[in-house]
């Protein structure tokens, strides 16, 4: 029989015996079905969609969508997200909740987030041309 790196190094368990080979036989067995659970797991656990997050924010005012500068990172509805310019390091508003997952599917992407109404006007005046120019809003996500 020959011998495999297991008995090299284990050959009390694993040596030139036939209850030895036994052992090994059993050995690569758990080990190839232990690596087909993993691989059915991982596969699983990336197909399954996120958990709900238990902690969802409800909307506390109205719905504003935004155009954004580039496409957001992951975020899900139920976010608190601070809402900045571009290239500036105070945020226009904070404590925003996302309602939507942001589309980028348009022209311009967007995304609906729920603000305080005494926000609603600063987001305006930022949108309107006098204001600069600008392309949209960077969303972070808080916390």
């Amino acid at each position: 029989m020959a011998t495999s790196r297991l008995a090299a190094h284990l050959p009390s368990l694993f040596g030139p015996s036939r209850r030895a080979a036994w052992r090994l036989s059993l050995v690569r067995r758990g080990l190839a079905a232990g690596a087909i659970l993993l691989a059915l797991h991982l596969t699983l656990g990336s197909a399954r969609s996120p958990a709900a997050s238990p902690q969802a924010r409800t909307a506390s005012g109205p719905v504003v969508t935004l155009p954004l500068a580039a496409p957001a990172g992951r975020l899900d509805p139920g976010d608190a997200v601070a809402v900045y310019l571009p290239g500036q390091a105070r945020p226009v508003v904070t404590g925003a909740t996302v309602m939507a997952t942001p589309t980028s599917s348009g022209a311009v992407p967007t995304v609906g987030v729920s603000v305080a109404a005494t926000d609603v006007g600063e987001l305006v005046q930022q949108m309107t041309p006098e204001a600069g120019g600008r392309s949209g809003f960077v969303v972070v996500r808080d916390g």
